[in-house]
């Protein structure tokens, strides 16, 4: 799954960032923001024209963009949690 395609509130871990022909720059872009494999991260939110996303990931908020969530797979999390 794409991370791109998690909705507000889903919880993932990041499994592969990027295809192999990615360049240089974007991947020191992606690790110096923290986005590197088996790392925890919660989807807030999309932004109103769908441009951006919104993450929480390592007690930071960050923002990127659409095209960049794309190519960065991530498994979701199951948050089941029985109320009652």
């Amino acid at each position: 799954m794409k991370l791109s395609d998690l909705r507000p509130g889903d919880k993932a871990v990041i499994a592969e960032v990027g295809q192999l022909d990615l360049p240089q720059t974007v991947k020191r872009k992606l690790l110096s923001m923290g986005i590197t494999p088996n790392t925890r991260l919660t989807f807030i939110r999309k932004a109103p024209l769908g441009s951006g996303i919104e993450l929480d990931i390592r007690g930071s908020k960050l923002c990127m963009r659409r095209e960049l969530a794309e190519i960065i797979d991530v498994n979701p999390i199951e948050t089941g949690v029985a109320h009652g």
